[in-house]
């Protein structure tokens, strides 16, 4: 599995279930700025990127925080 696809799967068990519709909104999901941040840094412990929680701020679906995620591990 890669980074990515692990990302994915530990969003899903975050949320409890089995996958996540992209197209859903973060505020759709229950997700509140706290979650965000929790998640924040679990991604930085677990795959080792730095991502600044003001970078958060602009994700409004799943889509988005996945892009985010996708170019912090690419980089």
């Amino acid at each position: 599995m890669d980074k990515m696809e692990e990302f994915r799967s530990m969003f899903a068990t975050r949320l409890g279930v089995k996958r996540v519709d992209e197209n859903k909104t973060l505020k759709e999901l229950g997700l509140d700025s706290l979650d965000v941040a929790e998640m924040c840094l679990e991604l930085e412990d677990r795959f080792g990127v730095s991502i600044d929680i003001s970078e958060f701020a602009s994700l409004k679906t799943v889509a988005d925080l996945y892009a985010l995620v996708a170019v912090k591990l690419a980089q």
